[in-house]
């Protein structure tokens, strides 16, 4: 049975096996981290256009300087709208490949213009795969 999430102008359903992280005071109520079975995480975070490169390059700079060589590309989704910035990172730890993936949202419904969803997916390759199509199935769900 799903599990809804209803917060911050989104609601969406979600595997009752995940669980929602606790956060921190200092990260405020306009997002949302959900844990899943293998380690991995979807983090959600709604920001002000104005922030998300310093958001997305934050993101990048501490995996950065966390792991050796990560690979960074430009990709695209072909269900999400045009334009969508889609950016997949790949990096080593404990001989596992780790792929995270940044996804920005723009226009959402309800929301105002300058209001954007920055979507973080990120787990070990297999975790990754697996969990892949329960994202499209959020973020379409999110986009209405």
């Amino acid at each position: 049975m799903p599990t809804q999430f209803d917060s911050f102008g989104l609601r969406f359903l979600y595997p009752e096996n995940w669980e929602v992280a606790e956060r921190e005071e200092d990260e405020g109520d306009q997002g949302v981290t959900l844990d899943f079975p293998g380690g991995g995480f979807l983090s959600l975070e709604r920001r002000q256009a104005n922030q998300v490169d310093d958001l997305i390059e934050g993101i990048v700079d501490a995996i950065t300087s966390e792991y050796d060589h990560p690979e960074r590309d430009q990709t695209t989704m072909e269900w999400l709208p045009p334009g969508t910035a889609v950016t997949d990172l790949r990096f080593y730890y404990l001989d596992l490949l780790i792929v995270s993936r940044l996804i920005v949202l723009t226009n959402l419904p309800d929301w105002s213009e300058d209001d954007v969803l920055v979507v973080q997916l990120q787990a070990e390759s297999r975790d990754f795969d697996k969990n892949e199509p329960i994202l499209g199935a959020i973020l379409k769900q999110i986009l209405g």
